[in-house]
């Protein structure tokens, strides 16, 4: 972890802290989706920002900024890791902390490691790893598979997924609609107007 934390302050230059957490968890979740592997194999935690590395918070707790990672070097990572982490940073650059934070609020890992806990709730639930490399593969793959295996959740997790809802993402997926006009369609359908 210690070198992959100085590798994305490598790229970002000096960096919130709060910003760093997050770039590590999406560091992470891409790598495992690319790789099968873990980039570090320290515990991401469910915390009411989001996801946390305990041991990074326990470095740079009550700091504004972090500038370097003394610890790390980037020059220890593979190239493969080392493009992980060039096309994360470069993925989300234009992200500030606190949209990074709700973001992951939105995501799978995180709220499934919270288990229903309302966000203001403390957490110290590990996020699953399995469950970070279905999520970010499913980011990566075609439409028709990311909608079969979206479904495929939501029955596990025992939701019905109407064909309508399913025709929407369809249409999201081939550009004829964006998400908010699919979701603002559904919403109309479901109120009856």
């Amino acid at each position: 972890m210690h070198d992959v934390a100085a590798a994305i302050l490598a790229e970002t230059g000096p960096d919130s802290p709060m910003r760093l957490q997050k770039l590590l968890y999406y560091v992470q979740g891409w790598h495992l989706a690319m790789t099968g592997e873990p980039i570090f194999p320290d515990r991401i935690e469910a915390w009411r920002a989001g996801p946390v590395v305990p041991e990074v918070y326990k470095r740079h707790e009550g700091k504004r900024e972090v500038a370097k990672w003394d610890e790390g070097d980037p020059d220890r990572l593979d190239d493969d890791r080392r493009e992980t982490v060039r096309w994360v940073v470069a993925r989300y650059a234009g992200f500030d902390r606190h949209q990074l934070s709700s973001m992951t609020h939105d995501e799978e890992p995180w709220r499934k490691a919270r288990a229903g806990l309302p966000e203001e709730a403390p957490s110290s639930a590990p996020l699953s790893e399995q469950v970070m490399t279905a999520y970010f593969r499913r980011l990566t793959c075609d439409s028709e598979t990311a909608i079969a295996q979206a479904v495929a959740n939501a029955r596990l997790e025992g939701m019905e997924v109407s064909a309508e809802a399913i025709e929407y993402a369809r249409a999201v997926g081939r550009g004829a609609l964006t998400t908010d006009e699919a979701v603002r369609l559904r919403i109309k359908e479901l109120l009856g107007r």
